[in-house]
């Protein structure tokens, strides 16, 4: 029980530790510390340490994905269970859907972009940092690319 509090302990440390702040995390059940991220001072390594975690899980959500879409494709639909009408009713539905995302994204693009102008406006005048002159673009371009990542998923 004392390993999976300390487990805890370090997934919930790891946002202060990587910030800078020192802090113990991970402890044995003899209460030593198994990783102490304020000896580690290459920054890389310490960022590294904390974004593993995130992406060895965001690549098992993907394996999950494609498992299930592949015990999904394999399944019989419409006429080879029978029944052709599910295979009309799915391509009115297929159609419908991809009627609705056109119309949705043309509304959306013109949204990003009257944002990204705004943003890059006002960033442009009032930069993050006093001799940054480029902060309204850099600032509106990360919105849109956020925004076409988003759309993509």
């Amino acid at each position: 029980m004392k390993c999976v509090a300390g487990l805890l302990f370090f997934v919930l440390d790891l946002p202060r530790v990587a910030a800078g702040g020192g802090g113990v995390t991970v402890f044995t059940h003899d209460g030593d510390p198994v990783l102490k991220m304020a000896d580690i001072s290459d920054d890389f390594v310490r960022h590294l340490i904390c974004a593993l975690p995130l992406m060895l899980v965001g690549i098992m959500s993907l394996i999950f994905v494609v498992v299930l879409y592949k015990g999904l494709m394999r399944k019989a639909t419409g006429a080879a269970i029978e029944v052709p009408k599910l295979d009309y009713l799915a391509s009115k539905v297929k159609t419908g859907s991809i009627a609705f995302l056109k119309e949705e994204y043309k509304y959306l693009s013109v949204y990003v972009v009257v944002w990204a102008i705004v943003v890059a406006v006002l960033f442009s005048i009032v930069p993050m940092k006093d001799d940054a002159k480029d902060d309204g673009i850099r600032c509106a371009a990360c919105l849109v690319m956020g925004a076409l990542m988003s759309g993509l998923s």
